[in-house]
This record gives C-alpha cells, structure tokens and sequence, in this order.
C-alpha cells in the first residue's frame, strides 16, 4: 500500500492566540509536536504530505455566520499556523469538513497511487471525522493519529476517538506510525 500524510486545517483561526475558533488551548503543542514529528518522519520515509486547510468563500453567509467567520479565502485566519513544518508536499484547500469534497485531491490521490492516508488535524469532531468518512466512502485504507489530532474540548476530542475506533480504521501514536519504516533503515 502506498501511503500519504494528510494535515488538516492547521490554521491561525483554530490555533492563534487570536483563533476566532479556537481548539482547546492545552492541545494546541502537543497536537502541533505530534503533527510535525509526523512530517519529519514523513520526509524521511519518502511519504508524500499532503496539507489541506479551510479557505471559506465569503459569499458562505450562513455557513460562515457558524464558524465565527473563520479561516475566510485570503484571510490571515486562512493561512497555516507559522508554527506548522512546512515540507515539500501538495496543498489543497476546501470550502467543506470532507477534505473530499474538493476534486483535485481525489486526482492527486489516484494519479499518485495512494491507497493509505495517515490522518492528522483539526476539529477531530468536524473535518477529520468527516475526511474519514469521505475516505472510507472511497475505500482508503485510514489510520488516526491520536496525538496529532485535537477538538474544541478534551471531552469532544474523547468522544470522537471513540466513535471513530468503532470504524474500519486503525488508530496509533504518532512514535508508531513510521515505526516499521524507521526499523528497516537500520538493520
């Protein structure tokens, strides 16, 4: 199987000090050391990464009236949090949860050869459940990274994880996902 990190909307209006939606605050670090020790190990196994983000159409009235106006197309809440490791990798940006929803990403994925997507993000109640399900929908084999994604509360997050592992997925810490690659560079 060939695999892809993907990066879910990792952006200023989910985790600045200024976040017009922000995720809960004690995750913030710890989900963004998770998803960039993720990156690291991705560059070193030669795992294409995939950055995907938020980038609402302001014509979105209702919609956007919901997310507190949140990561708008062109907005500096749109943009990645500086603190993300920016690798060689493919962006996509998406006006829906489902990372799906936008069609290039289902070229790339196809063009590539990719069958296994290795999930990290933000909200794990709203976007990285629903790129799950577009996933699975699409028979990708799914792994969650559960210290790499985080939600708007410890308890929401709590839950999802929970929901999610009743799936036909696999859910690992992030020390565990390129274990198996990492152990074959060194015999």
């Amino acid at each position: 199987m060939k695999k892809a990190l993907m990066v879910l909307d990792i952006q200023n209006d989910y985790l600045s000090n200024h976040a017009r939606m922000p995720i809960a605050k004690q995750q913030i670090v710890p989900t963004l050391n998770g998803i960039n020790d993720l990156i690291k190990s991705a560059e070193k196994s030669n795992v294409p990464i995939l950055y995907i983000r938020n980038e609402f159409e302001r014509t979105q009235l209702l919609s956007n009236l919901l997310r507190k106006f949140t990561a708008l197309k062109g907005s500096k809440g749109a943009e990645l949090d500086e603190r993300l490791i920016r690798a060689e990798g493919a962006y996509f940006s998406k006006k829906k949860a489902d990372a799906f929803s936008n069609p290039s990403l289902i070229t790339y994925l196809n063009k590539h050869g990719i069958n296994e997507l290795i999930i990290s993000g933000i909200f794990i109640e709203g976007c990285v459940t629903a790129t799950v399900a577009g996933a699975l929908a699409r028979n990708f084999a799914v792994t969650i990274v559960k210290d790499a994604v985080a939600g708007a509360t410890d308890k929401s997050k709590e839950v999802a994880l929970t929901k999610l592992a009743t799936q036909d997925i696999i859910i690992l810490s992030s020390q565990q996902i390129f274990e198996s690659e990492n152990d074959k560079g060194e015999n």
